[in-house]
């Protein structure tokens, strides 16, 4: 007995010897600390309760707050997106090396000791406050390396003594109120990596001097926004772009004038540029021809400025993902003939190489927004290459493109001179493409569109007033995903093939303003999604197709001036009867009031019509563009005051959709809730805690208590929220209303009693579970991603699949919830930008190495949850750690397939019930789900598909 009781002893004080002992600086910590904790004013999630000043007190336990490994000493004070309001206290922890208060309410000034001469404090994050005053005069910490700023209220000019911070490799001044130049002083910042003065109000030219800056490699000097106020004098400074480290350089509407250098200023490296954004400015003169030595160029934008001349020769367009130099004076042949086309089809490894990953997010943040904005399939690669606008001429080019893997593809070449006739050559690109958009209109292009089934991923084409002639070819049939096709304009002669009615995704038809003749096709009805179809102006005759009436989707149909007769058929929506005149034989229109207006109008009726419709918008672009000045000019002063307002009468508003019942009201959600108690909880996440509300005997509520920072804006959350509000789908969770507030924000859903698919998947061990109910769940959620995906306008990528936001009823029956929140918190919080909004273990590999969103990322995760519903393992199962640190279910599936021993997979339920040859099939699905490549993974339209084959070979 003895024996354990001392040796229990020993234990004890070798515990209490190798403890740390406190100190002095002890006393600083704890005292900075709750410096920090008086100061705040307003705590609404009581982040800072535990902070007290507690004899047994462990700060380095307490929320946000780091010690250094094996001592007391704080190292980080982390309280990002805390919801606190106050002032910042003038001390802090003497070895602090990290301060993140960004996303919350402070205001006050900058107190001067955070740039004082610390020895330790790296990093000062005070991003996306409410900051004011002018920034501290001095900065003498020779350890400071980030400093963000952005998103506050800071003004006055910025102090030329930065620069005696001397370590600074990031100084984010964005999106503040900042006025008179840049100091050039900031050039004795030898280690700066990047600087952002973007989205203030600075003045006076750009300093030359901040070439000195060799390591710099994002200068942003302004921003595409309506925030964007910055507006230098004179010209880009040639000795920025000789720059050897630069990698971005964004200056749109920035003022800029003055002509580009013809070199780099004899700069002897090479050029690193992968991003240049300089458009909407005064450029002009010829384009450099240096852009041909930056190899590494992928994003480049020069669009609206007065550039003349010919494009750089040696330019390798087809290695560059986004070019856009439209509207400009741009003449001459744009690229050789088909003849002598690029040979060289390498292009340099797009991967950028940062030790602070500093250059990625914020390419990431510029680029992707550009990039991305079109993607007309399930492609992750996507090029843009706009020219339209200029004055090019002779024959169209012969653009090769160099893109890996799945990608599509939007060129522009509408508005320019072009002559030549349309010939396979020119769709060389759609070789390897996915998507194609072309825009051809407002040229002078000639010759037939037999060329046209040499594109079979295209999707929209434009060749709108050219010199277009021949018939229109029954190879468009062979265009399976064609959405838009607009031929207005040119000299089409002979019958309109009706095998557009083959066209399952065709949306819009303009063949008017031709010659073509013969019937309308009733064939034309077969095209379902048919939303525009524009045959006006031709010499068509017969009767208007009586199946038009059974087109749910079709809002325009002109068919005016041509030789019709017969009845006018009743459309699904309203048409009005200007869209039938000119055709004499026409019986009587009826218009959306159910009155009788008459389609036997004169052509000059028909014109003054359109004369005084041209007036009308002429006349109304004038005003709007007035009106436009007047009111921009008011909106910064009244911005934020009016969210003020609003904030205020919305303190206890509930927005719903729908016929609400009297019950849903603010008090009775907070009451139901008991204030949002932890009894009520049901569920937490990545975007916020759900919680159970009772507002009625049998009327129960699921609310969303949204985990939100600042907002960017009330009406962009309007926005996007009501956008969610409209989705309805069988197999979606239904958004009933929602409220924001000055401190809660919270979303309203309808309550599902069967729990979610994580307890289903928990719970499979214990219980027996049929191959229905897991058919039938994987089937449903299925249908709600390709609903998201492919049907549903937006279309929306859900980002974060995973067992707990997969809710089911009493009867099983699956509903995907969290649909749209990755976006909303996106718009609805300034200091969102690049995040993977995830889970560990369902993220897909591409979107957590390059945070690039495709929905190919939700067929991932959609594969993690299959895998985890036919094992009844979790996707981080504790057994796996036996393999390797991260090692997951698709891994371990992998590896079994692999070696021929899929049995050992399945759950032992399953596997007792369920023939071996239906688990195999579902486990291929999942496999392929979760492939590395993205060619590979099936759209989830495809996986919907095979799992209901799936279910049908039962």
């Amino acid at each position: 007995m003895a024996a354990p009781l001392l040796f229990l002893l020993l234990r004890m004080l070798i515990i209490v010897v190798a403890a740390p002992l406190p100190s002095s600086a002890d006393t600083d910590d704890l005292a900075a600390l709750l410096a920090l904790k008086d100061a705040v004013t307003r705590d609404p999630d009581s982040v800072l309760a535990a902070w007290s000043n507690s004899t047994t007190a462990n700060y380095c336990l307490w929320r946000g707050v780091s010690c250094r490994p094996n001592s007391t000493s704080v190292a980080a004070i982390d309280l990002p997106s805390a919801s606190l309001s106050g002032f910042l206290p003038n001390s802090l922890p003497p070895r602090l090396h990290r301060l993140d208060l960004s996303g919350n309410n402070f205001s006050g000034a900058i107190p001067a000791t955070y740039l004082a001469a610390s020895s330790t404090l790296r990093s000062l994050d005070l991003t996306s406050n409410r900051l004011s005053g002018p920034l501290p005069a001095a900065c003498r910490s020779q350890s400071l390396t980030y400093l963000r700023l952005a998103g506050n209220l800071i003004t006055a000019q910025i102090p030329a003594d930065l620069a005696q911070c001397r370590s600074l490799r990031l100084l984010d001044l964005s999106r503040n109120i900042l006025e008179g130049a840049i100091p050039s002083s900031l050039a004795a910042l030898a280690a700066l990596r990047v600087l952002d003065v973007s989205r203030n109000s600075l003045t006076d030219r750009i300093p030359p001097q901040l070439s000195a800056c060799r390591d710099l490699a994002v200068l942003v000097l302004s921003a595409t926004s309506p925030g964007e106020f910055n507006a230098f004098l004179g010209d880009l400074p040639p000795q920025l772009l000789a720059i050897p480290a630069l990698q971005i350089l964004w200056a749109p509407g920035a003022n800029i004038d003055g002509r580009l250098p013809s070199s780099r200023n004899g700069s002897s490296s090479s050029c690193a540029l992968r991003a240049v954004n300089l458009a909407q400015n005064y450029i002009s003169g010829s384009l450099p021809p240096w852009l041909k030595d930056c190899p590494d160029l992928a994003y480049l934008d020069l669009s609206s400025n007065s550039f003349s001349g010919p494009m750089p020769a040696g330019l390798k367009m087809g290695c560059i993902t986004y070019l856009n130099v439209s509207r400009n004076s741009l003449s001459g042949h744009l690229l050789p003939t088909a003849s002598s086309v690029e040979t060289d089809r390498r292009c340099p490894s797009r991967l950028i190489n940062d030790n602070d990953d500093i250059v990625m997010q914020y390419y990431q943040s510029l680029v992707s927004g550009a990039t991305m904005v079109f993607s007309p399939s399930s492609a992750m690669n996507a090029a843009i290459h706009d020219f339209s606008n200029n004055s090019f001429s002779g024959p169209l080019p012969s653009i090769a493109l160099h893109l890996d893997g799945n990608f599509s593809y939007i060129l522009l070449l509408n508005n320019n001179m072009f002559n030549s006739m349309l010939s396979a050559g020119f769709f060389g690109f759609c070789k390897g493409a996915s998507g194609v958009s072309v825009n051809l209109s407002d040229n002078q292009l000639s010759g037939s569109l037999d060329t046209l089934s040499s594109c079979p991923p295209l999707w929209y084409f434009d060749a709108g007033y050219n010199m277009l002639d021949g018939s229109i070819s029954n190879a468009v049939a062979d265009l399976h995903f064609l959405r838009s096709l607009i031929l207005r304009g040119n000299n089409l002669t002979g019958l309109i093939p009706g095998v557009f009615g083959d066209l399952a995704a065709l949306e819009v038809l303009d063949l008017s303003r031709n010659y073509l003749t013969g019937t309308i096709p009733p064939n034309l009805a077969h095209a379902s999604h048919l939303q525009a179809l524009m045959l006006g102006h031709n010499s068509l005759s017969g009767g208007i197709p009586a199946s038009f009436s059974e087109l749910d989707q079709l809002v325009v149909l002109d068919v005016s001036f041509n030789n019709l007769s017969g009845d006018i058929p009743r459309l699904r929506h309203s048409t009005d009867c200007g869209s039938f005149v000119g055709n004499p034989l026409l019986h009587p229109c009826l218009g959306p009031n159910g009155t009788t207006g008459s389609t036997e109008h004169t052509q000059q009726d028909g014109e003054m019509s359109k004369s005084r419709s041209v007036m009308v918008i002429v006349i109304g672009t004038a005003i709007a563009m007035v009106s436009f000045l007047a009111v921009f000019l008011l909106f910064v002063v009244c911005e934020r005051r009016k969210r003020a307002k609003i904030a205020n009468l919305r303190a206890k508003l509930v927005v719903t959709f729908g016929d609400a019942p009297p019950e849903l009201t603010y008090d009775n959600l907070v009451q139901a809730t008991n204030n949002f108690s932890i009894q009520n909880l049901i569920g937490t996440g990545g975007f916020g805690s759900t919680y159970k509300a009772e507002l009625a005997p049998g009327f129960l509520v699921a609310l969303k208590r949204l985990a939100m920072g600042r907002f960017q804006g009330l009406e962009q959350f309007d926005v996007e929220i009501r956008t969610l509000g409209r989705i309805q789908h069988k197999n979606l969770v239904t958004l009933i209303g929602y409220h924001i507030g000055g401190s809660e924000t919270f979303l309203i859903y309808n309550y599902l009693s069967g729990g979610n698919l994580d307890t289903f998947i928990h719970e499979m061990g214990s219980r027996t579970v049929s191959w229905t109910e897991v058919q039938k769940i994987a089937e449903d959620v299925a249908e709600a991603l390709a609903f998201l995906h492919c049907s549903c306008t937006p279309r929306i990528i859900h980002r974060d699949i995973k067992p707990s936001n997969i809710l089911l009823d009493e009867e099983l029956n699956a509903y995907l919830s969290d649909f749209g929140l990755a976006r909303l918190m996106e718009v609805s919080q300034t200091h969102a930008t690049t995040d993977v909004a995830g889970t560990f273990g369902y993220v897909a590999p591409e979107y957590a190495t390059t945070c690039r969103v495709s929905d190919k990322a939700d067929v991932y995760s959609f594969g993690v949850v299959l895998l985890e519903m036919m094992s009844g393992k979790r996707s981080l199962d504790p057994s796996f750690s036996q393999f390797s640190d991260g090692f997951t279910i698709v891994g371990w599936a992998r590896m079994l397939a692999e070696e021929g021993n899929t049995g050992e997979f399945f759950s032992a339920g399953l596997l007792d019930i369920v023939p071996m040859d239906k688990l195999s099939e579902m486990l291929n699905i999942a496999l392929s789900c979760t492939s590395e490549s993205l060619a590979d993974r099936p759209s989830m339209r495809q996986v919907a598909a095979k799992l209901k084959q799936l279910r049908n070979e039962q």
